[in-house]
Parts: C-alpha cells; structure tokens; sequence
C-alpha cells in the first residue's frame, strides 16, 4: 500500500476519523442533559423579564379603584398575564405562564397556556427569595421544565387572597432538531479546525518517521554498491534514531572489515612473495645452469626446502587462525593440571634458555584445575614463551606466573625482562600479521599470526587474554581460563531436569 509515509499518514487519518465518530457519539448520548440546559437557560432569561411586565400591570392596576369596572385587580391581573401568552392560542410546544401558591399548587385559572394546566404542581416548591428551576408535572401529559421566580410586591398583593407567590414559566424541553441546528454550525468549524490542524501534525509525524529511514534506505543501497563511508545523522523517533545508530556502527564494522581485509590481502601477499621469489629464482638458477657445481645445488635445495617450510608453517597457521574462528576446531573439554603443564614447558623451552643465556622461571600460585584442551593451551604458552625468547637478551628473564581469580577462573601471565613495545603499538598486537615496529622486531622471524591465533584460542575456552608493556622494562601477556569447578556447575545446571 504504497510508502511508509503515505501508510503513516492514512493511519493517523483512520485514528482521527475513528476518534470524531467516538466522539459525536458520546455527545449524541450527553445530548440530553444539553437540552434541559438549552431550556433552563432560556426559561431563565425569559421568567424575570415576563414578571417585570406584570410587576408592572399590578401597579397600575393598584392605583386604579378596585370597582373601577367590576373587576377585581387579581382577575385583571390573569388577563394580563394570559395576554403576553396570545390568550390561550399558543400551540401545546409554547411557552407557558402560571401564579403557584406556596406549596407549587397552580392557582385555579392562573395560567395561561395552550394546554390545560388545571391541578398541576411544580418540584420543588418556589422559593420565596430567588429564582428556582423546577419541573411542572401535570395530571395528564408529559412534565414541562420551568424557572420559578418570586413575585414582586405589588403583583403579590394582586394574588393575595388566592395565595400566590411566584410566577412560573414553563416549557417543553427543546427537540433534538433544536440542539443539532444551534450546534452544529460550531460543531463543524470547531471539527474542520481540528481536522486541518490534526491533518498537518499528522503529515509532520510521518514525515519525521519516514525522511530519516529513507535516508537510511539510501544510504543502504550506497553502501551495498561499495561506498562504505556512508553514515546518517541520527533523527526522527527514538526508535528510529536507535536503528540509524547501529546502521552507522555497522557500515563502520563493514568499512573496518574491508581494511581489514584489504590489509589481509596486502600482508599474505607481501609474506609469500619472498619465499616463492628465493624457490623461483634458485630453481631457474639450477635449471639453466648457473649454478652447476654440486656444492651450489645443494645449497639451492636446501634453501627452496626452507622458503617452501616457511610457505607451508604461513599455509597452516592460517588455516588454524580461520577453523578456530570459525569454531570448526573442536575444543576438548577436560580438567587440566597447569602446574604439569608448566613442568612439560619450562623442560621442553630449557635448552633454548640455557643457549640463549635468559633465566626461566615457574610461579604458579593457583589452586584449582582449569577445564579446557590441554594441546591448545600449550600451543598458547608455546608461542608467547618463543616471543618472550626472542625479544628478551641474554642475562635476561622470563617468568611464568598463575593465580586464582575469583571463584571461577585461573590467570596465567608470561612476562619477560625485554625491550618493551610502545604504548600505542600493545593495542594491535593480536591482530593478523601485525609486527611491532621496535627494535626487538628486527630479527624478522614469524609472520605475526602466533598471538592472533592465541587469542582466539583463548576466547574459544571462554577466557581472554591482553599484553601490558613498558619501554626497557619488558612486556607481560595476560590470560585466563575458566576453572573446572565453574564448568562443571555450568554443565550441571545445563542438564539438571525442569529447566
């Protein structure tokens, strides 16, 4: 159904749409109580207006003598009010007049209406001090709502012998026709003014969810055709401000990948062509015969030996480093004794220490077994040991120290006497090929994959590992196993039933 825009949009329009019909429903329900105001508020206005006039009358008819034309001030009086009714030829929807005695009773021939009021009554009962809405119920016929209002003095004593004491006016409470037809015109200009202004929030809202997911829909596309500087400034919705956050962190994790692997590239091309350039050109030299004498072809084979060794150790380490990242290298899970482990080390490193002249010492502190392969571990104390061998000289030494962390892991450290690394060269010592560029790197043995391949050893046993240095000081290569203790709660709870 077309854009998430214009979807947004006719969303927002069915929401308001659903929210008017609701709430002229509502109004139709309350239309009611509305009415009665309607009529209230009328009768309200009209009752002291109609009681002034006949205020009025019964001060004329005070002044003038009571036998003036034989008829008494109070009869005259009901003429007079039957006078402002039409007298008695209203329609029965009319407004009508009526004196109440104290108890609400209509006074016999005091009103004036168009449908007979003899014996009604009103509720409550007027209030001798101020204007009162009540209800006038009447023998027959439907109840009318009426304002009550005191009579004034003179029209009081114009009643006086009957006993009234408040004017009444009365009326049938307003049609739903009349409710609707003095509504409605505002009704409409009031719903108009909503709908436009709820219109244009509406197109704004979904403007601001969909502007900010297009941008990242292009820059999507943008990234899929190689441009993977593409970053979106983070707007709109929380929502969407979150997903154009992570599609920025991923382009970077894509961009980095492909330097990554551009590097890669670069660093295995640079690794196997000094080897196949030494094979290729000592072969040619024996095969056009330059080099003829027994001696020199020895010598050239030995040397395509070694350059085709040193091609087969990069053909392998790598195909380790990529099985163990993957995870097709299957860890063995069983409970290993370190300090064995370091025992089988120092003795197979203690010939290289004594040549070498650098001092090699075990200090392992810990307590628990660690739980993991025993051959990839010594694989990890292998290449950090011949890194520590070759980096530290003679008269130096090299230590390899343990301890319990917690309740759950085992540290190892491998730490040497030697030149250091710099600062900002530790952070990227674990990463593929990479070589510090310090003087003990000068002896350009290794292809910068032995801590890569460690590290992923590590983590493939659930540890990590890190290296801290300091310049002329030396360098130490931190990592930590987990404890078989903590591996065989994990693998108890993993087959305890109900869980």
């Amino acid at each position: 159904m077309g854009s998430l825009q214009l979807r947004l949009f006719l969303t927002y329009f069915a929401v308001i749409a659903v929210t008017l019909g609701l709430a002229a429903l509502s109004l139709f329900l309350l239309l009611g109580g509305y009415r009665d105001s309607i009529t209230y508020a009328n009768l309200s206005d009209l009752a002291p207006v109609l009681e002034q006039q006949i205020a009025a009358e019964a001060r004329s008819l005070a002044e003038a003598p009571d036998t003036a034309d034989g008829i008494p001030p109070g009869s005259r009086l009901l003429l007079f009010v039957r006078s402002l009714i039409g007298d008695g030829s209203v329609s029965p929807g009319d407004t009508s007049l009526a004196v109440v005695d104290a108890e609400g009773r209509i006074l016999p021939s005091g009103w004036a209406s168009g449908i007979p009021l003899d014996g009604g009554r009103i509720e409550p009962a007027p209030s001798a001090a101020s204007l009162r809405r009540c209800t006038l119920r009447l023998p027959e016929g439907p109840a009318l709502l009426c304002v009550a209002v005191p009579l004034s003095e003179p029209t009081r004593a114009a009643f006086a012998e009957a006993g009234g004491v408040a004017l009444v006016v009365a009326k049938p409470a307003a049609g739903l026709g009349d409710v609707l037809g003095d509504l409605m015109p505002r009704l409409l200009f009031s719903g108009l003014i909503g709908v436009a202004a709820a219109l244009v929030l509406g197109f704004l809202l979904a403007q601001s969810v969909a502007a900010p997911l297009r941008n990242i829909a292009r820059a999507a596309r943008n990234v899929a055709r190689g441009n993977y500087q593409q970053r979106v400034p983070a707007t709109g919705p929380a929502e969407v401000r979150d997903l154009a956050a992570n599609f920025n962190r991923m382009t970077e994790e894509v961009q980095r990948s492909q330097q990554t692997l551009r590097e890669f590239l670069a660093n295995i091309s640079h690794e196997l062509k000094t080897p196949l350039t030494s094979i290729r050109g000592f072969s040619e030299a024996v095969l056009d015969g330059t080099i003829d004498d027994e001696q020199g072809v020895r010598r050239s084979a030995r040397i395509i030996r070694d350059e085709s060794e040193r091609v087969l150790r990069l053909v392998e380490e790598l195909l380790d480093l990529s099985r163990i990242e993957s995870g097709q290298v299957a860890m063995r899970q069983e409970p290993v004794d370190l300090r064995e482990l370091f025992a089988h080390v120092a003795e197979v490193f203690a010939l290289r220490s004594e040549e070498l002249g650098v001092q090699l010492i075990v200090d392992a502190q810990h307590e628990r077994l660690v739980r993991g392969d025993v051959d990839r571990i010594e694989q990890v104390l292998n290449n950090l040991l011949d890194n520590a061998f070759r980096h530290t000289p003679r008269g130096g030494l090299i230590r390899i120290a343990s301890k319990d962390v917690g309740s759950d892991a085992v540290q190892v450290s491998v730490s040497d006497t030697g030149w250091g690394i710099p600062a900002d060269e530790v952070p990227h010592l674990f990463e593929r090929f990479y070589r510090a560029r310090s003087q003990f790197a000068t002896n350009g043995k290794g292809h910068g994959l032995g801590l890569a391949i460690c590290r992923e050893i590590v983590r493939a046993h659930g540890g990590d590992i890190w290296a801290t240095s300091e310049e002329g000081r030396g360098t130490t290569f931190v990592f930590t196993l987990p404890s078989a203790d903590r591996a065989a709660r994990r693998d108890g709870a993993r087959s305890s039933p109900g869980r």
